[in-house]
Formats: structure tokens, sequence, C-alpha cells
């Protein structure tokens, strides 16, 4: 609605009248800019890709499109580079931490079905984080394999 001065009413209760309209209706516009801003540029910006439009239920009149995200991947068709995958740290410990070795042998190194002399054939290593007060090492367990030999 454009106002021109020739268009304004010269009573001054009319003019008092579209004055007060204006002024809601400014504060409404208001508060949706805040709003959309809040969901734009707030600490949870993310979810805007997500919403729906009915789910802003909000009186936008005129402005019937909502402003993509900037993170989403599908807002540049143009770029079609994959996402790289983070890397973790699962399994490996730390290298400067002191090992302490636990090895776990068998009571006998002669098998009982044949009585023939085992011989060690590997090992199986687990590391596990072991904290002493004021003091961190890993403990490493070696479970010896043992086979009769032929």
């Amino acid at each position: 609605m454009a106002l021109r001065p020739e268009d304004l009413p010269s009573d001054p209760a009319l003019l008092i009248e579209l004055v007060l309209a204006l002024s809601d209706k400014v504060d409404s516009l208001k508060g949706v800019v805040a709003t959309l801003q809040r969901l734009i540029h707030g600490p949870h910006s993310e979810r805007l890709s997500t919403m729906v439009a009915e789910q802003l239920a909000l009186d936008l009149a005129d402005l019937a499109a909502v402003p993509a995200p900037a993170n989403d991947d599908t807002a540049t068709p143009g770029s079609s580079k994959p996402r790289s995958r983070k890397k973790r740290n699962i399994g490996s410990l730390p290298k400067h931490l002191p090992r302490c070795d636990v090895v776990i042998e068998p009571e006998t190194t002669i098998c009982p079905c044949c009585a023939r002399e085992l011989h060690r054939i590997g090992e199986a290593v687990s590391e596990t984080l072991d904290r002493i007060p004021a003091v961190l090492r890993i403990l490493r367990t070696i479970r010896l394999k043992w086979l009769p030999r032929v």
C-alpha cells in the first residue's frame, strides 16, 4: 500500500487511525524479521534446513519463500564435491605413554591331547588405558598362541 500525500485524509482523527494501523503493521513485521534472523543466524541455525514452511506459522504475506540455508549442500547444484569423512582415532593410543607388558602364558607347554611340546605361533595384543593417580600408562596384555609341534 503506497501512500501519496494527495491520498491522505485531511481529518486528524483518520490520520491518527492510519498511523496507529501502520504502527501495528510495522511492529508485526519487526517481529517476523527478528524471528527469521534468529532462525538463520541463531545458535541452532542448522534447524532451518529441516524446517517446513508450515512450521513457521508466520503471516509473511508477500514473502512466500523461505531463504535456503547457507550450509545446505543442495543450495549449490554445480558443486558435486563429496564431503570428506572425519578422521577418527579409534584403537591407537598415544605413543609417548609408557607401556607395561603383562604376558599371559599357559600353565604348561605340553599338549593335553597328544602329549607333544607346544610351540608359539603368534600372539594377540590388546591395549587399554590404565590410570594410576597422577600417572597414565598403557597396559598391554599379550596372550601367546601355542600349537603342538609336528
